[in-house]
């Protein structure tokens, strides 16, 4: 297994994807299926508050676009006043990590890849504010089941694959993003992320949680000097609280 969640939170979450993948009833409302949400869809209605404030971005004229990340799946949603009304607390926080995406590194791509891909949540989000000609999905097979049968139905330009499926490289990813999966992974799954995908990247930006460290798993700051040698890599706090999550951008040298 190349995660580090304990097998009683895995096992159940992956089921529900799978499912989702073929069954049209489980696929309207997986995002609230409690075994799903264990893992993923459990931002809080206060923590979406704190995303809003963080946002750089203009969004008025895309919001009705970033919302229909919230018509499939039933999602858990929360009324934030206006101009939101009722939305996903999860799509807020993909919202904010376009934000930062955008202010850091602009708004075209020719391709991006993405490590733990979900259902695809971040990458339709993000197509409202970023083009790009090619969006890589890397997760388990369960999760990209899912993920191919979600993203068509906006018609984007998408591919969903386990990281072992993808043989050669030939030219570097123009972005790479994690949001939290690999910090998320175990050590040796990490390290042949980063040489096979992140090293090959000419950016990067990727949310690391710092999980079971413990465990021998790479920390942010071991992670930034790794990758020291062929990017300048910085990090700030989450919220600005210090022992939250690292938002973490790389630039190749």
């Amino acid at each position: 297994m190349t995660w580090m969640l304990q097998d009683e939170a895995v096992d159940p979450y992956l089921k529900v994807c799978s499912l989702a993948s073929y069954d049209s009833d489980m696929f309207r409302e997986f995002k609230s299926h409690p075994a799903y949400r264990h893992v993923l869809e459990h931002v809080s209605f206060e923590e979406g508050k704190q995303y809003l404030d963080e946002i750089k971005i203009d969004y008025t004229d895309k919001l009705s676009e970033v919302k229909q990340n919230d018509v499939m799946g039933r999602p858990v949603t929360y009324d934030y006043g206006a101009p939101f009304s009722y939305i996903s607390p999860t799509t807020i926080r993909y919202l904010k990590n376009t934000s930062d995406i955008v202010n850091k590194f602009g708004t075209s791509f020719e391709s991006v890849v993405e490590i733990g891909g979900g259902y695809g949540g971040l990458c339709k989000v993000m197509s409202s504010f970023i083009k790009f000609d090619q969006y890589l999905l890397l997760d388990l097979e369960e999760c990209n089941l899912l993920s191919r049968r979600y993203l068509s139905i906006f018609n984007l330009p998408t591919m969903s694959h386990r990281a072992e499926e993808i043989d050669e490289i030939d030219e570097n990813f123009d972005l790479l993003i994690s949001n939290y999966a690999f910090s998320e992974c175990h050590k040796h799954v990490q390290l042949d992320y980063i040489e096979r995908f992140i090293k090959k990247s000419n950016k990067f930006y990727i949310m690391h949680n710092n999980f079971h460290p413990e465990q021998g798993t790479i920390t942010h700051d071991k992670f930034a000097e790794i990758m020291s040698d062929t990017h300048d890599v910085e990090w700030y706090d989450e919220h600005e609280i210090h022992d939250a999550p690292k938002i973490m951008y790389g630039s190749i040298k």
